[in-house]
């Protein structure tokens, strides 16, 4: 594909084990830059000794919402990226906080990626056991994805769901990482044609 010369920033949301990291991958090979509000947590907890568990990272997303805002996350990584240039992709949107704050202070676009239930839980497994987390089990996925998703969550919890309900653009993975793509290059197709400065 050739390179793009308007600037777009894509804000990426969807369930645990979507494909939203092959999402980014697609996008980081075609020269966009990788934030993801995650890590904005993982500097946190590893800064004060925290173990980085998937529900440490939940209960602390929570905790920081909670007394700064659901927008902290999008408003420390969008500091971050003041002087940056060119194309950005900002992974791991989770709370209409979040996603709000990108769409409106930095025109981003959100892509939501989602699959079915029974396919996350096949990745999920073998995305564990490939990172050597042999004891990961069905159980824990549906924990955590449901939780993700926002069941039993307040309004500054994991709300996923509500997340995909205002993307802009939802892709399905039904498992081919080509078909992936291509959903992504039309959409990037999509956004050039009907961009202001064309």
């Amino acid at each position: 594909m050739a390179q793009m010369t308007e600037r777009f920033i894509i804000g990426l949301v969807g369930p645990i084990a979507s494909g939203k990291g092959e999402v980014a991958k697609y996008l980081k090979e075609l020269g966009f830059a990788y934030q993801s509000l995650s890590d904005r947590l993982r500097e946190d907890l590893v800064a004060i000794g925290v173990p980085l568990t998937r529900e440490n990272l939940q209960n602390y997303g929570n905790l920081l919402r909670e007394n700064y805002g659901n927008r902290i996350l999008a408003e420390r990584t969008a500091q971050m990226l003041e002087d940056a240039e060119g194309n950005i992709c900002i992974d791991s949107i989770r709370n209409p906080g979040e996603l709000m704050y990108l769409r409106e202070n930095l025109g981003a676009i959100i892509i939501g990626i989602n699959a079915r239930e029974e396919q996350r839980l096949i990745w999920y497994l073998q995305r564990s056991r490939a990172r050597g987390e042999d004891g990961a089990t069905a159980e824990d996925f549906y924990k955590a994805a449901q939780r993700d998703l926002g069941l039993g969550e307040g309004d500054s919890g994991q709300q996923v769901k509500a997340c995909l309900e205002l993307s802009d653009f939802v892709l399905y993975n039904h498992g081919s990482k080509e078909a992936l793509y291509e959903q992504m290059s039309e959409i990037l197709a999509s956004l050039r044609s009907h961009h202001p400065e064309r």
